[in-house]
Formats: structure tokens, C-alpha cells, sequence
């Protein structure tokens, strides 16, 4: 892993979990095997007092070549956060139960957001964020929202295989992000093994899958997602999110706003997030409209 992917990984764990901390200008130390990203603090040298002035105790984050990351605080010497970190890290090249571990506290990582519902098809497991969950496929009772999500979520699998065909041998897993308007889309796809991270770009015949299942996925009363967040591991197990826009897009996944007009008018919406609509219209977007 070089330092611009380690930086990356970061910043995406950062957004990730809404932390208070810098994610632009972030630097990195190289270690044995992994990264120390954190945001540097400029100090006057000429003057003796400015040392004073230096926060204590603020976080950095080490990111393992395999990807692995933890938030470890400056106030602990740097060599010592990484023999620390590296206790922890996974022995190359072995299984057993450090791998089995570190792939739960993964999982635990994907889902920390909260209600998932898990679905099989076809020995893939789909976990589906909580709207549009409810009684089982076919099931008595079933709501126009449930059919809807069934019928998005079984789109899901093939538009998976195809991407799982993009990789490299030996992946582990892989994120793949795509945020889509009718008039423009932004897609990142990513595959990870415990020693290297690869990006790869998406065809348009996944593109084309993707668009077609979020045309499906908008016929439910929360409307069409505007980002589709896919995570999947080699195993088959692959968590899903749909991103309705309940906080700001990441800014490598945030499109103009003319494409979010466009497709509001493709299709309408009783309501919009309140930052999107301000994003859209400007300071003339009423609160009493919005979320």
C-alpha cells in the first residue's frame, strides 16, 4: 500500500463515522507493513514558547498494508502505537482464529449504522437496510414497498458477479460505491486482500446494471437512492446501503447540482434532505420543505 491510498483509507474511515477531525492536508509515516496517517500541526520554530500551543493527546491513525485501521492517540510514542497495532494485525499468510476475528470486527465495522434484514439468493447473502424490510418475498401480506425492495435487492446479485469478475486473483473483498442521477453517475470500485488494496474502474455493463436496479429501488416510497454502497466479501456475504442523502455525500461522490435537479424532475419527491436541497437551490431553500 502506498501513502496515497493509506491516506484514502483514512479519510474514508474518518467520514465514515462523522469524526471531528481534519480530512485535507493529512500526512503519513511508513512503517514496517503499515501507516501512520495524521494531520500535521505547524509549529513557529523561532519561537521557543510555541511548543505550548501543540494539542496533546490528538488522534492519528495507523492503516496496515492489509487495510486494517485503528485510531491510536499522539500522546503515545509512535513506534510504540505500532508494535501495539501490529500485535494485532493478522500473521501473513496464516488462518485460524485471528483471521476469523479480524473478518468479524470487519463485519462489525460494515454494519455499525445499525438495522440490517438478511436475504438468500441463491447462496449469496444480501443484507438490505432496514426500509423496505417486512414479511418474506411472496410471503401473505406482503406490501407494494416490500415486493419492491425484493425485486431491488435480487438485482443486486448479478450486478455483485460481474464485479467480482473485475478483481484480482486472491481478493478478499471489495467496496464498490455508485452515486447516480439520471444525468450523471460517479463509480468506485476497490478490491482489498490482507497485503494490497487495487482500484479498478467500472464497466458501463455494470453501469448499466446499476442504473437499472436503481430504476426499480425508485419505485419505492423513499424514492431512488442516491448512492449504493456495496461491500462484499469472498465468501459471498455482501451488505448493502442505500444512501438516501440523510447526511452530506462524501466530495468525490458529490455531483453538480443540476444533475440532482434533473433527476428530481425524472423523478419527484414530496421532500429533499435539507443540505442537498440548500446544496441545490442555494440560501433560498425554505426549512419548512425539507427534512
Amino acid at each position: 500500500m502506498d501513502e496515497a491510498q493509506a491516506i484514502a483509507l483514512a479519510v474514508e474511515w474518518i467520514q465514515s463515522r462523522g469524526l471531528d477531525y481534519p480530512t485535507e492536508g493529512l500526512a503519513a509515516d511508513r512503517f514496517d507493513g503499515a501507516w501512520m496517517v495524521y494531520a500535521p500541526v505547524e509549529v513557529d520554530e523561532s519561537d521557543p514558547m510555541a511548543f505550548l500551543d501543540m494539542p496533546v493527546g490528538r488522534s492519528a491513525f495507523m492503516v496496515s498494508d492489509s487495510g486494517r485501521i485503528e485510531e491510536v492517540s499522539s500522546s503515545v510514542p509512535p513506534q510504540q502505537a505500532y508494535e501495539q497495532f501490529m500485535s494485532r494485525e493478522r500473521p501473513a499468510g496464516h488462518g485460524g482464529s485471528n483471521a476469523d476475528e479480524y473478518m468479524a470486527e470487519f463485519a462489525r465495522w460494515l454494519e455499525q449504522d445499525g438495522m440490517h434484514v438478511r436475504q438468500e439468493f441463491g447462496g449469496l447473502t444480501i443484507v438490505n437496510p432496514a426500509p423496505g424490510s417486512g414479511p418474506a418475498a411472496g410471503g401473505p401480506g406482503m406490501s407494494r414497498d416490500d415486493a419492491v425492495a425484493a425485486e431491488a435487492s435480487r438485482l443486486i446479485e448479478p450486478i455483485v458477479q460481474q464485479l467480482a469478475l473485475l478483481g484480482p486473483p486472491e481478493w478478499e473483498w471489495f467496496w464498490a460505491q455508485f452515486a447516480f442521477t439520471v444525468s450523471a453517475e460517479i463509480s468506485h470500485l476497490r478490491f482489498s486482500s490482507y497485503h494490497r488494496t487495487v482500484v479498478v474502474p467500472v464497466p458501463e455493463q455494470v453501469a448499466a446494471l446499476v442504473r437499472d436496479q436503481r430504476h426499480v429501488a425508485a419505485q419505492m416510497s423513499a424514492g431512488p437512492w442516491w448512492r449504493l454502497l456495496l461491500t462484499v466479501t469472498n465468501r459471498g456475504e455482501t451488505t448493502v446501503d442505500y444512501d438516501y442523502g440523510d447526511g452530506p455525500f462524501p466530495h468525490d461522490q458529490l455531483l453538480s447540482p443540476e444533475h440532482y435537479r434533473n433527476d428530481l424532475e425524472a423523478y419527484p419527491r414530496p421532500r429533499v434532505p435539507a443540505w442537498l436541497a440548500r446544496y441545490i437551490d442555494g440560501p433560498a431553500a425554505h426549512d419548512s420543505d425539507l427534512y
